[in-house]
């Protein structure tokens, strides 16, 4: 995780990290067709917290989850200074660590499947920390050339084709399964598809 750690304090700037964390946002929101001003939501694979600033004003609270200590720091101390009270982030390594079970209303995660060991794992320990009821949403890579980074140290997978989501959501006991494209980020090298999967757990 060295180099999310170095690259955390520059990590907004990134332009399409923020364009593509909001279009995430948005459609998690549109896709649930209730009030959520109670929830208590997990961002697993927070970084600097691009998606849980995105809830903050709609949900009771947020974790922020990341294997990375450099963004951590970034995510909480954004926090303390925007004022919020309800969002806090901790390191946790979802590869050695399990999650608290049925925990979350809401559980989302963007752009950080590619980098877990285990897929299947992953989601299963996702779809435990839900309540009865809650829904877990993914965003990530539709399966690439291994083009998408510039720098592949930490990338444990090449996008995923869109049966693998589907099984490890299966696997995982989800129910109400969804898996379509939700944008596309152009790259000098190509355009990659990003898809939303979501899952509900009954």
């Amino acid at each position: 995780m060295s180099r999310f750690d170095d690259l955390a304090k520059v990590w907004d700037s990134g332009v399409e990290r923020v364009e593509g964390a909001m279009i995430f946002v948005d459609s998690v929101k549109a896709s649930l067709n209730h009030d959520i001003k109670n929830f208590k939501v997990l961002d697993y694979g927070c970084g600097s917290g691009l998606v849980s600033f995105g809830f903050a004003d709609s949900v009771k609270s947020i974790d922020g989850l990341d294997n990375s200590s450099g963004m951590i720091d970034v995510y909480n101390e954004k926090a303390k200074q925007i004022g919020l009270d309800n969002i806090c982030g901790k390191l946790h390594d979802i590869n050695k660590e399990d999650l608290a079970e049925n925990t979350y209303d809401l559980i989302v995660t963007n752009m950080t499947m590619h980098h877990i060991d285990n897929t299947n794992d992953f989601v299963n320990k996702l779809a435990l920390s839900l309540k009865n009821g809650g829904k877990l949403f993914i965003a990530d890579l539709y399966k690439e050339d291994g083009t998408f980074h510039s720098d592949n140290e930490g990338v444990i997978h090449f996008g995923f084709e869109q049966n693998v989501v589907e099984n490890a959501f299966l696997a995982a006991g989800l129910t109400n399964i969804n898996i379509t494209k939700l944008h596309s980020i152009l790259k000098p090298s190509s355009s990659y598809d990003i898809f939303i999967a979501s899952g509900e757990k009954i």
